[in-house]
């Protein structure tokens, strides 16, 4: 784990001495004012990291607000990072090709002052964009057929979410619209795929959240799964607190929902040890749908061979920010959206809400609503 640690500190700072050495060098014109510049943007830096020490081993607003303020960091650095890279292989080019027209650009003070506030206009279009398509879910619908016969049934309602992320960034407001958008869609039943919490639980039992999972309006019960996230936190507080709020956690098992289906919910892939697919489906009637609620998108062959016919993930978040989701599309069968393997249909979602910064720019937040005749 250190070592882990001690390579991924080498490497931010490597990059905030990066971009903020490039920021100065445009801000020629600026005088004094760079001096500012540069300490709003260390600053920023460590408030990043001190909030993502702090709200893993601390419960308080101090705690909450630091991340909340901090995580806007990542995204300035990525697009800052990316703008800086490119700015220097186009200025490598030039040179190649024209030494005056380099002279042109980097012995003109007010010019590159220019370019440093072209840059922060696009950069605060981008993460608006981003923070509304992080804030404002849309509805997926999907509409799939099973070959099974499930007498007095012919349509059933499925709404999943993954990827709440409630803590101190996604908090009351966010979990109130959610339930609210759920609720709108009558579901039959409702999935939670999975990290729904933001490591740990301590500030959503601290804000009550529970109380708005009481108001999940689902006939046939709301099921949820464990994610990375809750595994890195205190997974069985976690669980135990949804249980305590009408929603029913899955761990390894697998439950006959109104002699209907079967939602089998898996412990997230990180775990050390979990059962397979096989041991968990064995068991059952496969004359009835078997619905796998799996959090991270793998071994999907494992499940259509075990007669699996629905399976739900998440985790991915299609890389939230470009161009991450370009590496996740390289992880993953499919890091985003449907995929059929012979009778079984999968679908991973991409999320409802996003890790660190509320900020999505390579998707939009979502809920997946899914139409089954049986």
């Amino acid at each position: 784990m250190w070592p882990v640690i001690s390579l991924f500190m080498i490497i931010y700072c490597l990059a905030n001495v990066y971009i903020l050495s490039r920021g100065w060098q445009l801000l020629e014109a600026a005088g004094g004012y760079r001096w500012l510049y540069v300490a709003a943007g260390a600053t920023w830096a460590l408030l990043f990291l001190a909030g993502m020490i702090l709200k893993r081993s601390f419960d308080s607003a101090a705690a909450d607000l630091l991340w909340r303020a901090g995580s806007w960091w990542l995204v300035i650095l990525l697009y800052t990072l990316l703008a800086a890279l490119c700015f220097d292989l186009l200025r490598l080019a030039w040179q190649a090709g024209s030494q005056k027209l380099v002279g042109v650009v980097f012995h003109c003070p007010s010019l590159k002052l220019g370019l440093f506030a072209a840059f922060t206009l696009i950069l605060a279009i981008l993460v608006g964009t981003g923070y509304y398509n992080g804030t404002h879910a849309k509805v997926k619908t999907l509409d799939w057929e099973l070959s099974k016969n499930v007498p007095g049934a012919q349509e059933l309602t499925i709404v999943a979410v993954s990827d709440m992320h409630l803590g101190a960034v996604y908090s009351t407001r966010s979990l109130r619209r959610w339930v609210s958008q759920i609720n709108a869609l009558q579901p039959d039943v409702v999935f939670l795929l999975g990290d729904t919490f933001d490591d740990n639980p301590a500030p959503v039992l601290r804000k009550k959240l529970g109380l708005l999972f009481e108001q999940i309006n689902a006939p046939l019960g709301v099921y949820a799964v464990t994610g990375n996230h809750e595994l890195m936190g205190r997974p069985k507080v976690a669980m135990d607190y949804l249980a305590q709020h009408g929603v029913q956690p899955l761990v390894d098992t697998a439950v006959l929902v109104a002699r209907r289906f079967y939602v089998v919910g898996r412990l997230d892939r990180s775990a050390k040890e979990r059962k397979s697919i096989a041991e968990l489906t064995a068991p059952l009637n496969k004359e009835l749908p078997v619905i796998l609620l799996d959090h991270q998108p793998y071994e999907w062959d494992a499940a259509a061979a075990a007669g699996v016919d629905i399976g739900f993930s998440g985790h991915t978040h299609h890389g939230q920010l470009w161009p991450m989701n370009l590496l996740t599309q390289s992880m993953y069968e499919q890091d985003w959206g449907y995929l059929r393997k012979g009778a079984t249909h999968f679908y991973t979602s991409c999320g409802i809400g996003a890790w660190g910064p509320p900020v999505r720019i390579a998707s939009r937040s979502e809920i997946v609503r899914v139409r089954v005749r049986l």
